[in-house]
């Protein structure tokens, strides 16, 4: 249980570190790259260490090759998506946003390779949806909650609500978190049914971080050759930092799946995050959750213990 209680607040400090780096204004791509050498450091460090063992290697066939160079991309392109994401919308709305893009992968398995889901899984998906709209709504800054209102005051009811005037650009920002988060998982879930058998899963990971920050290493220098503008030592910092988050939440989790049963750890994973993530956006950085959002955070942690059975 200690696997994942780990896995869920490396997650956490993602999302905090994004907030925070949105605050002070960083970089955000040097944050990511510097993020993603981070990463493939401390995993070439437990790998050569003993940290963690490999019973697989990985084949590099082009199959495979570009299999990771697209993981790569989506990565990186995925956290850059999600960083703008918490600072438009707030840390609550992004993570659980991107926690519920979980309902992708179960889809394409569906349409792809024959899944057919279960009945409770069925109703997931399809609450899955309704909670990704719901946290989706965000209102118009041009259209604010008077001052003193009360929570009831804050439309006639939930229908009047959801079809206020919507930010519409926040809610464009959270739903490309959503197909991107998406993607990865449906990336991750070909590399399995398709490579998986022959291939390390943590081998594959590796490879997919080091094209990520590839990526990102040739955004900042094209950058700073044209602007003269390079990453600054706070920057390096704090993507450092982002970068063992990022790895132990990915570690911590394969971890727990080792001990503890997959149909348990996805959800509780899943769940902890948004809720603890919630908490902290309203109580640390002072978010604020219409009725629509915290409805649709409700309808996210149904949808995720329906999805895990």
């Amino acid at each position: 249980m200690i696997f994942l209680v780990f896995a869920v607040a490396g997650s956490v400090a993602i999302g905090m570190i994004f907030k925070h780096a949105g605050r002070q204004q960083l970089d955000r791509t040097a944050l990511l790259t510097v993020n993603y050498a981070a990463a493939v450091v401390v995993a070439v460090g437990l790998l050569g260490f003993g940290g963690r063992e490999v019973e697989q290697g990985l084949v590099l066939s082009k199959e495979v090759l570009a299999l990771g160079a697209g993981a790569g991309v989506v990565l990186i392109a995925g956290f850059f998506v999600l960083a703008w994401a918490t600072e438009v919308a707030g840390m609550s709305l992004a993570i659980g946003v991107m926690r519920v893009s979980v309902v992708v992968p179960f889809v394409a398995s569906w349409g792809i390779w024959g899944e057919v889901p279960t009945p409770a899984q069925g109703l997931g998906m399809v609450l899955a949806m309704g909670a990704f709209f719901l946290l989706a709504h965000q209102r118009s800054p041009s259209d604010p909650v008077p001052a003193g209102a009360s929570p009831s005051a804050e439309t006639t009811g939930m229908a009047r609500s959801v079809l206020a005037r919507v930010d519409w650009f926040a809610a464009g920002v959270l739903a490309l978190t959503f197909c991107s988060g998406g993607a990865i998982d449906v990336l991750m879930k070909t590399f399995e049914e398709d490579f998986g058998a022959e291939n390390s899963r943590v081998l594959f990971l590796l490879l997919a971080f080091g094209v990520a920050f590839l990526v990102g290493a040739i955004i900042v220098a094209y950058q700073g050759l044209q602007d003269g503008e390079w990453p600054t030592l706070r920057a390096v910092g704090w993507g450092v930092l982002l970068g063992i988050a990022n790895y132990a939440s990915l570690e911590f989790l394969l971890r727990a799946i080792e001990v503890l049963p997959g149909p348990f750890v996805f959800p509780a994973n899943n769940i902890a995050i948004m809720v603890i993530a919630a908490l902290l956006g309203v109580t640390v950085w002072g978010e604020r959750l219409s009725r629509p959002n915290r409805v649709g955070l409700g309808l996210a942690c149904i949808a995720l213990v329906l999805l895990g059975l």
